[in-house]
């Protein structure tokens, strides 16, 4: 992993540990199976159930350029895979529905892996091609676009709650902590669905409070302690008070930051202030109603927070890759959506 090359904050938000080792690989190997072309390295950022993924820049822009011109030759084809998108949508949420709430026994993962394996290939053709099409070809597909992306909207916000109501069931039966649970990789849980044995407490506590996952070249690699602390330091330093991002929703606003990761723990949060957060879901839909303006790590032209800010019709910055970093909560700070520029002012 060289530091030279340039990494991109691609989404952001309250997503465990497990799900990341599950994406991981996913990135890669999954995306290249049903989409012909995926990411040789990808980087997950951990802490306390809030997590952020990182792509190279290179990469990114190169799978979007082929998504793109995929979907330029053949028309027919981009739309049967939003078409997949919502059938596997109606699957993974009738399954989750069906096995939410209790251990998983291996006859009942053996149907549930194969769904939530190939929705990731799914969502990423829809959400990162339409950044890539050229302005006649997005005018005409972005409504299919935009539907398949409401129509799947809400299968990770229920993947999330799937996964953490299948940590709280095991953390009782073994007694362990609900929180470090959730920091199994996915050779672990699956081991636990075939023997019932655990990892050492001790080895998950601390995956909680900081980790990384690295997938590179084939080869997953894990981060704790020193090596994390040594790994975010040398590869995500932020300074400033300025950064830049996209534009989703024009206006101007001056507001008091407020940095939240965890819509689901309380927050201070007052009318006109300035929502600052990595990426949201439809959990964050009560901070966005108060915001003054929105902005966020990750996200593009079809992200949630862009849809829904056009539709509120708030300010929105979206893409800015570390405001969250930068920004401290309390700041006040100029949201300028019309230049996609945001700077703290006190």
């Amino acid at each position: 992993m060289e530091n030279k090359t340039e990494w991109i904050n691609r989404w952001a938000g309250s997503y465990t540990f497990m799900s990341c080792s599950y994406w991981a690989p996913q990135y890669s190997k999954t995306l290249k199976r049903l989409l012909g072309k995926g990411f040789d390295n990808v980087l997950f950022i951990h802490k306390k159930g809030t997590a952020s993924f990182f792509v190279r820049n290179d990469e990114f822009k190169a799978f979007g350029k082929y998504l793109a011109l995929k979907t330029l030759n053949n028309e027919s084809e981009a739309k049967e895979l939003l078409k997949k998108l919502k059938e596997n949508t109606d699957l993974i949420i009738s399954l989750m529905n069906e096995l939410e709430g209790s251990i998983l026994t291996p006859e009942q993962y053996a149907r549930f892996y194969p769904v939530f394996e190939k929705h990731l290939a799914y969502h990423n053709f829809m959400k990162k091609t339409v950044d890539f099409l050229n302005p006649e070809l997005l005018e005409k597909l972005l409504p299919e676009f935009q539907d398949a992306r409401i129509y799947s909207e809400s299968v990770y916000s229920r993947t999330e709650q799937f996964f953490r109501s299948l940590a709280m069931s095991i953390a009782i039966k073994e007694n362990y902590d609900k929180e470090i649970i959730t920091c199994l990789t996915q050779q672990e849980l699956e081991t636990y669905i075939e023997t019932g044995t655990l990892p050492n407490e001790n080895v998950l506590r601390e995956r909680f409070e900081a980790s990384a996952i690295l997938f590179e070249n084939g080869e997953t690699k894990l981060f704790t302690g020193s090596e994390f602390v040594e790994l975010e330091n040398k590869f995500f330093q932020c300074t400033g008070d300025e950064i830049k991002g996209i534009v989703a929703f024009k206006g101007k606003v001056i507001g008091k930051c407020r940095i939240i990761h965890d819509p689901f723990k309380k927050h201070d949060f007052d009318e006109g202030d300035i929502l600052i957060t990595g990426m949201t879901r439809p959990e964050f839909t009560p901070f966005m109603k108060k915001a003054g303006a929105i902005v966020t790590d990750a996200g593009g032209l079809l992200c949630h927070v862009a849809i829904t800010a056009r539709e509120m019709k708030i300010p929105c910055i979206v893409g800015t890759e570390k405001a969250t970093r930068i920004f401290k909560e309390g700041d006040i700070v100029e949201v300028d959506a019309e230049n996609g520029i945001i700077r703290k002012v006190q």
